[in-house]
């Protein structure tokens, strides 16, 4: 089985990408920049026995607006498909994700799960998670779910009895909330990459004076 990572860094009107038999792929969407996203990003999935991972990480700020919309296409039989994709949101920043789940009549014994999580930072952001499940085929095994929520307010206080500022505990929650993403990596050099581009983003955004967003 071939394995293969391929980070996607800026969002196209329609990314459309094809795995084939026995290939194990990995597929990170890291969107941490300040600009505005709008795109989509299909997998076609035509191979048996083969796996697809489709991590993200968003972190958005200021008034930053990102689209996204995630196809995991199930065309063969014996496949499997995994989603997991984060958001964190500083400021009036907003994040409009849908997935869907396509398991064509082709498709049996096939698996796919679809997990969105979002992090609010500030009031003013705001995030907004539909899946979708569409399924042509009886022996499958499908599933998906999505959360919004802010920071847990006694996890940070339990941290600030702990002796770490509010900053530092902020810092430690969010790194918490991403762990699972990064962890999936399977490439170490991409791992680290990320890591380093997270770390710098969040201690960034968590310094920074948020008067402007009040």
């Amino acid at each position: 089985m071939t394995d293969t990572t391929i980070v996607i860094d800026n969002l196209q009107k329609n990314q459309q990408f094809t795995v084939s038999d026995n290939e194990n792929k990995t597929f990170i969407i890291f969107l941490a920049d300040k600009k505005d996203q709008i795109g989509k990003v299909k997998i076609v999935i035509r191979g048996k026995q083969s796996h697809v991972q489709i991590l993200g990480i968003i972190i958005g700020s200021a008034e930053q607006k990102i689209e996204l919309f995630t196809l995991q296409d199930h065309q063969d039989e014996e496949s499997i498909s995994d989603l997991l994709i984060k958001s964190v949101l500083f400021d009036r920043a907003r994040f409009n994700y849908q997935g869907l789940i396509q398991i064509e009549k082709g498709a049996q014994k096939s698996n796919a799960y679809q997990k969105n999580q979002n992090l609010l930072l500030s009031p003013y952001a705001w995030a907004d998670s539909r899946p979708y499940l569409e399924i042509l085929a009886n022996d499958v095994r499908c599933t998906h779910g999505a959360t919004i929520g802010k920071i847990d307010e006694e996890q940070l206080y339990y941290l600030k009895t702990r002796g770490l500022n509010e900053s530092c505990a902020t810092k430690l929650i969010i790194n918490g909330f991403l762990r699972e993403v990064i962890e999936r990596i399977p490439d170490q050099k991409i791992q680290n990459m990320l890591e380093d581009k997270i770390e710098e983003q969040i201690n960034r955004l968590v310094n920074l004076p948020r008067s402007s967003y009040s």
